[in-house]
C-alpha cells in the first residue's frame, strides 16, 4: 500500500512539472542534440536551407493566439429596480470592456554543422 501511494505521488508530481521553454531547451542542448532529436521534439521546421559552408539552417515559428476583449456586465445592485413602473428593467452599473491579450510570434533559427549537430540558435520576433 505504501508503494502504491509513492507511485501515485510521483505520477502526480511529474504531471505538474513545468516544461522547459524553447530557449532553455536549446541552450542546454547546444553541441549535443542532432537534427533528429530536434525533429522529434519540435517536428519538421517551417523552412530549411543549406549555407555555402555546408551548415544547415532550420527555422521554426511559434505563434500564440491572444484572447479577444470581452464585455463584463455587472449584476444589478440591490434596490436598483425601476419601482412600480411597468416594463422597467433593473438598472446597474455600465458595462466594462475587459481588454484581451495580444498574440505573439517567436522565430527560432537553428544552425547545424555538417554532422547535423546543433551549434547555435537565435530567437527573434516574427
Amino acid at each position: 500500500m505504501r508503494l502504491f501511494k509513492c507511485i501515485i505521488i510521483a505520477v502526480f508530481l511529474s504531471s505538474c512539472a513545468v516544461p522547459l521553454s524553447r530557449p532553455v531547451f536549446l541552450s542546454e542542448n547546444i553541441n549535443k542534440i542532432s537534427q533528429g532529436g530536434i525533429k522529434e521534439a519540435w517536428g519538421l521546421p517551417e523552412s530549411a536551407s543549406v549555407l555555402n559552408d555546408g551548415r544547415q539552417v532550420w527555422v521554426y515559428k511559434v505563434v500564440t493566439r491572444g484572447t479577444p476583449p470581452r464585455v463584463y456586465l455587472p449584476p444589478p445592485s440591490v434596490g436598483s429596480y425601476g419601482g412600480s413602473q411597468a416594463g422597467a428593467f433593473p438598472r446597474s452599473s455600465p458595462p466594462e470592456l475587459i481588454p484581451g491579450t495580444p498574440g505573439s510570434c517567436r522565430q527560432y533559427t537553428l544552425i547545424f554543422d555538417s554532422s547535423e549537430i546543433l551549434r547555435e540558435f537565435s530567437e527573434t520576433d516574427c
